[in-house]
């Protein structure tokens, strides 16, 4: 059996992926997330039409609050739309190193911001956490992930706590902006484009997966308050169970705290895409696709990169000879293969959906380790979107840039006008 024929076997090679089926799943699942009816979670942000001509000047005190790092900043556009950030320190993300009630949480983000307090009655808060947002652009903060250990902030508004918590430090009052870090990253790059483009996503592939894009407000039929023209949109892909899953993945998703949720996101992210490649490899020795001595051991996504590309390290030693060790070469690329082809059909949707001239190419603003660095994800992920949209006459352009995050957030507090002093 050749290594192909195994992971057809399996229903685990990127040929199992039907591009027009799952699209068609993925439209559905976008259509009633817009409706409130189910499907992708699809949740406005309220920042409608935030783009280039509402740059305005004036400092803004920016927060990106990580996984694993708490940033704060100064930012600003200069008079020919230049970005600036400054004054940028990094401290650990309130609760990630232990419980935290939350008067101390809120203290604690007052504290990290207390410097930049005298420079801006202006907040952008990148809170990379899930929230329900709300047509102030502030949401209510849901149940924690990655961690992060401060219940009682659960419900809360974080951005009044923010600003309350703020004030009780010089007394002042602010405005703020709450996004998270798909909404910052399609911002970033909007920010520091030199072109045009026909509409913008924030895709990000890291540990998890996620994508931001451009919506008609008309389409979001469950309500965008009071907004009307084009709102962005933080889709919650992760949740799309319109993918074909393999054997692997059934293995490796089952083996998760809730096999039922984030199937999109299980079956490619970084957290679990080298688990499934060992789940692979596993198999290959029980069915004979290896023939010679085999130590199977668990390996991360960094260890296949380095295998992918030439280095003898964790999975080099797992074989006993170079036949063993190049069909290992190829289950790890087919494997990648698919994983790209699946983040390739979410991207074309969504730039299908936000193409408004198709005379301008659609800017897709990649971000995360794992799309930088998987050895070989960006070119088959390349290769699919091209031959997707050029069948609806559409082109792309993969677009990256420094402190994403950062300038994002900056870009979000446009939705706010001017600053006040």
């Amino acid at each position: 059996m050749t290594v192909e024929e195994f992971l057809k076997k399996h229903g685990q090679s990127a040929e199992c992926i039907d591009t027009e089926a799952s699209m068609h799943r993925f439209r559905e699942q976008m259509r009633l997330g817009l409706r409130g009816e189910g499907g992708m979670p699809m949740i406005p942000t309220y920042l409608a039409n935030v783009d280039r001509a509402s740059i305005t000047t004036g400092k803004r005190i920016l927060i990106d609050a990580g996984g694993t790092n708490f940033r704060s900043a100064i930012g600003y556009f200069d008079a020919s739309g230049g970005v600036h950030i400054e004054e940028q320190v990094k401290t650990v993300m309130p609760a990630s190193d232990g419980y935290m009630s939350k008067s101390r949480f809120y203290e604690r983000i007052a504290d990290n911001v207390k410097r930049l307090l005298p420079m801006s009655d202006t907040i952008g808060f990148c809170f990379s956490y899930p929230v329900d947002m709300g047509a102030d652009i502030d949401g209510y903060v849901r149940p924690f992930t990655k961690e992060v250990k401060a219940p009682e902030v659960v419900g809360t508004r974080v951005g009044r706590e923010t600003v309350a918590a703020c004030k009780a430090v010089d007394g002042r009052d602010r405005r703020i902006v709450i996004l998270n870090d798909t909404v910052a990253t399609l911002l970033g790059g909007m920010a520091l484009s030199n072109r045009q483009y026909s509409g913008y996503l924030g895709y990000i592939y890291g540990t998890g997966t996620n994508i931001c894009y451009i919506e008609d407000t008309a389409r979001i039929t469950k309500g965008c308050g009071s907004a009307s023209g084009r709102m962005l949109v933080n889709t919650e892909c992760g949740t799309f169970d319109g993918f074909v899953r393999g054997d692997f993945d059934e293995v490796v998703i089952s083996a998760t705290d809730d096999p039922h949720s984030q199937l999109f996101e299980k079956m490619t992210a970084g957290k679990y895409l080298a688990a499934i490649m060992y789940q692979a490899m596993v198999a290959g020795v029980q069915e004979g696709v290896f023939t010679g001595e085999t130590h199977v051991r668990a390996f991360t996504l960094r260890d296949v990169s380095e295998y992918m590309e030439g280095e003898q390290g964790l999975i080099y030693d797992i074989f006993s000879n170079d036949e063993d060790r190049e069909r290992a070469r190829r289950i790890c690329d087919g494997l990648t293969e698919r994983a790209a082809k699946m983040g390739a059909i979410a991207n074309a949707t969504l730039a299908i959906a936000s193409c408004t001239d198709t005379s301008l190419p659609v800017a897709i603003v990649a971000e995360g380790t794992t799309f930088n660095k998987l050895y070989g994800y960006r070119r088959y992920f390349d290769g699919y979107l091209t031959e997707i949209l050029h069948k609806y006459g559409i082109r792309h352009e993969i677009v990256q840039g420094e402190e994403l995050n950062l300038v994002g957030t900056l870009m979000a507090t446009m939705a706010l006008g001017k600053e006040d002093k």
